[in-house]
C-alpha cells in the first residue's frame, strides 16, 4: 500500500482548516462597516497515472480504454474577495457615506493612498475630512474664482473703465490633478456675492389695461407724457420709420400705443422692430413729477414685482419693476389693428431702486435696457453702459405671441446690425449715477456698481413659445363692481429668485448622491464646498487587502483610476448612511458545517491509513520472524 492516500487526506485536512479560517474571519467581521467577505476556492491535485488508456481498435474489434489515475488530494486555488453590495443602513450622521454600486473612497496615510468602502467620516481639528482610522479622505476642494467684466467703454476716468467683479465658489472637479485632502473650515465664512440675475415668472394678464376712459392707457393726457417712451414719431420727437407700433389719438384727447404690424417679425426694411426704443434717463429724471408713478393720484401700473438683491459688499438693494400694459388691443373708438399683424399684448417695464422703502420715482429710475443714461442728441458720448455704437441702447418692451407665450425677452432680439451687438436679456445698473455727478458709473460707498440681468423668460415664435418665465393669458374674470360688470384681472407675475447673497457662516454639512459636500450657511445659501473622489480598478477582486478596511492596487487589479460618483460605471453616494458588511451568516454557518465534516472525514481517513500501515508493519515483523 502506498502513501498517496495519506497525502491526500493530509491535503484535505490542510484545506478544510484553511476554509475554516476564512469562514471564521468572515463571521468575525459580520459587523464591520464596509467589509467584503472572502471565499476560499480549491482544486484537485494531479497525481499518478497508472495507465495511459488507449484508443479504439476496430481492426481487432477492440474498444478504447480510459486512463487510470490516482490523485494526490486537493490544493488551494485562490481566496477571492466578494465585492457584492452590502446593506445600506441610515445613521443620521451627516458625514457618513455609503457607496451604492461600484467604486471606492480614497484615504491617504503618509505617502500611500488606499481604497476603502468604509464611509464613517468626520472632520478633525484642522478641518480635514478623515475616516475612523485617521486616513485623509481625498477629493476636490472648492475655491473662490474671481472674474472681472468691463461694463462701460466710456468711463468717468479715461483709461479706467468701470468693471464688475464676479466672485464664485467653484468646484474644480474635472481634472484628477486637483485631487487633494478634503479640508473644510467648520467656522468658515463665505464672502458676499453680488447679484447678477433676477428671474421672473407668472402671468401678465392679457386683458388688463390701465384704469383710463375706455380701458385704454392714455400715454399723453393733457399734453404731458405719463410714461417715458420713444416710439415712431414719439412723445419726444424721436423719428423712426417703418415702426410696427405708433401713437394713435384717443377720441377724447391723448394717445394710445397702436400696433400696425407683427411685433415678432423683423425685416430687412425694419431690422429694429419694436425693440428700437429708447429712454433718455437724464431727461426722464429731469421730468420728475410728470410721470405715472409721480402723478397725483399716480397712474397705477398693471402689476409690479420686487426682489432684494445684493452688491459686492453684501448690502441689500430692493429692485422694483413696474409693468404697464401700453398697447391698444383693438378697442372701439380708435383705429383697429391692421391686417399686417394680429393684436399682441405689449407691456412696458421700468425698474427702480426702492431700497429702504423708497417709492418708485424718476430720481431712482435705474439705467438699463430701454433707458439710456445720457442724451440722444450728438455727440453721443458717455451715454450709457457699453451699449455698442456710441453707447446708444434700445428696447424696454415685453410683448407676447397671440397664444400668450413670450415673444421677446424685454431686451433686444431679432435682426440686429453688426455695429449694434446687443444682449438678448435686459440689464439694469445700481446706482444709476455716482457721487461725482457724471453719467458713467463708478463704485459708490465702497461697493462696485451692480449689473443685474432681468430674466423674463425664453422668447419664441408663435406655436413654439416657451412659458419658462412670464406669459400673458386671460386668467381674470368678470365681476359686478358697483353694479357694473367689470373685468377683474389676475396677475401672478413675480420675481422667482436671484443669485446674490450677503456673507454667511457655515451651519451644517451634508453629502449628496454625487459625493458633493454641501454647506448650509447662515445667509440661507447652500453651496458645494468639496466633492469626494471615487476610484475604480478593472478587477476589484485583484485588490490586495492591507487591513483596517483598506485595499491597494496590485498587478492583478490594474491601476487605479480617479473620477467622481455616478460617472464611468461608478455607483452613487448615500449621505447619512453606512454600508454594512456583506457577510451572509446563513451561508457561512452552512459552509462551516461542510468544512467541519470534511475535516473530520479526512482525519478519519488518516486514522484508517495509519491502522492499515500498522497492520502491514505487523505482518512484516511476523514474516521476518
Amino acid at each position: 500500500m502506498s502513501l498517496e492516500g495519506l497525502y491526500s487526506a493530509l491535503s484535505g485536512l490542510r484545506n478544510d482548516s484553511l476554509w475554516l479560517d476564512v469562514i471564521g474571519n468572515n463571521i468575525s467581521n459580520v459587523s464591520t462597516v464596509g467589509y467584503k467577505s472572502s471565499r476560499a476556492e480549491f482544486l484537485n491535485s494531479f497525481g499518478q497515472t497508472l495507465s495511459a488508456g488507449s484508443a479504439d481498435n476496430p481492426a481487432e474489434g477492440l474498444g478504447g480504454t480510459n486512463p487510470a489515475q490516482v490523485g494526490l488530494g486537493s490544493g488551494l486555488a485562490q481566496i477571492d474577495t466578494l465585492f457584492s453590495q452590502g446593506n445600506i443602513q441610515t445613521t443620521g450622521q451627516n458625514l457618513d457615506v455609503a457607496i451604492q454600486g461600484n467604486g471606492f473612497l480614497e484615504a491617504k496615510q503618509g505617502s500611500q493612498t488606499y481604497l476603502t468602502r468604509a464611509g464613517d467620516l468626520s472632520l478633525d481639528s484642522n478641518g480635514n475630512l478623515v475616516d475612523d482610522k485617521g486616513g485623509l479622505i481625498q477629493g476636490f476642494n472648492a475655491s473662490i474664482q474671481y472674474t472681472k467684466e468691463i461694463i462701460n467703454s466710456f468711463s468717468s476716468v479715461p483709461g479706467q473703465p468701470a468693471v464688475v467683479t464676479h466672485a464664485n465658489l467653484t468646484l474644480n472637479n474635472q481634472n484628477p490633478a486637483n485631487v487633494s485632502n478634503i479640508n473644510i473650515n467648520p467656522s468658515m465664512t463665505i464672502p458676499p456675492k453680488a447679484t447678477t440675475q433676477v428671474n421672473f415668472a407668472g402671468n401678465l394678464d392679457s386683458f388688463q389695461q390701465a384704469n383710463q376712459p375706455g380701458g385704454i392707457l392714455d400715454l399723453n393726457p393733457g399734453g404731458n407724457p405719463i410714461l417715458p417712451l420713444s416710439v415712431g414719431i414719439d412723445l419726444f420727437g424721436f423719428n423712426m420709420n417703418n415702426a410696427k407700433v405708433q401713437l394713435a389719438p384717443l377720441p377724447n384727447g391723448g394717445y394710445a400705443l397702436q400696433q400696425v404690424g407683427d411685433l415678432t417679425q423683423n425685416t430687412a426694411a425694419d431690422p429694429y422692430g419694436v425693440e428700437y426704443l429708447g429712454i433718455d434717463l437724464n431727461q426722464a429724471q429731469a421730468s420728475a413729477g410728470t410721470y405715472a408713478w409721480e402723478q397725483q393720484p399716480p397712474v397705477e401700473p398693471a402689476t409690479q414685482a420686487s426682489e432684494t438683491t445684493y452688491d459686492s459688499l453684501g448690502n441689500p438693494h430692493e429692485i422694483t419693476v413696474l409693468f404697464y400694459q401700453v398697447n391698444d388691443l383693438g378697442a372701439a373708438g380708435i383705429n383697429n389693428n391692421t391686417a399686417a399683424g394680429q393684436s399682441q399684448v405689449c407691456y412696458a417695464w421700468y425698474a427702480f431702486d426702492t431700497t429702504g422703502g423708497k417709492a418708485p420715482a424718476s430720481s431712482n429710475l435705474l439705467g438699463g435696457t430701454g433707458i439710456s443714461e445720457g442724451a440722444f442728441t450728438p455727440p453721443l458720448v458717455n451715454t450709457s453702459y457699453d451699449r455698442g455704437l456710441n453707447g446708444l441702447y434700445i428696447g424696454d418692451f415685453i410683448y407676447f405671441n397671440t397664444d400668450g407665450s413670450l415673444a421677446n425677452t424685454g431686451g433686444v432680439s431679432g435682426i440686429k446690425p453688426a455695429l449694434l451687438p446687443q444682449p438678448d436679456m435686459p440689464r439694469i445698473y445700481i446706482p444709476a449715477t455716482n457721487a461725482l455727478g457724471v453719467v458713467s458709473p463708478r463704485p459708490v460707498q465702497g461697493a462696485e456698481i451692480m449689473a443685474v440681468n432681468l430674466n423674463f423668460g425664453t422668447a419664441g415664435v408663435l406655436g413654439q413659445g416657451k412659458r419658462d418665465g412670464l406669459f400673458s393669458d386671460a386668467e381674470g374674470s368678470y365681476q359686478v363692481v358697483n353694479g357694473v360688470n367689470t373685468y377683474v384681472p389676475q396677475f401672478t407675475a413675480h420675481a422667482v429668485s436671484q443669485d446674490g447673497y450677503a456673507d454667511g457662516t457655515l451651519q451644517s454639512l451634508s453629502v449628496d448622491r454625487t459625493g458633493t459636500l454641501q454647506g448650509a450657511f447662515s445667509n440661507g445659501q447652500t453651496l458645494a464646498l468639496a466633492q469626494l473622489s471615487m476610484a475604480r480598478v478593472n478587477n476589484p477582486e485583484g485588490l490586495e487587502s492591507v487591513g483596517n478596511g483598506y485595499y491597494q492596487a496590485s498587478a492583478s487589479s490594474g491601476t487605479m483610476e480617479q473620477t467622481v460618483a455616478g460617472k464611468e460605471g461608478l455607483g452613487t453616494i448615500q449621505g447619512g448612511a453606512l454600508e454594512n458588511s456583506n457577510v451572509d451568516l446563513t451561508v457561512e454557518l452552512s459552509n462551516m458545517i461542510i468544512a467541519q465534516r470534511g475535516y473530520e472525514a479526512n482525519a478519519r481517513e488518516v486514522a484508517v491509513i495509519n491502522s492499515t500501515l500498522g497492520t502491514l508493519a505487523t505482518l512484516g515483523e511476523m514474516s521476518a520472524a
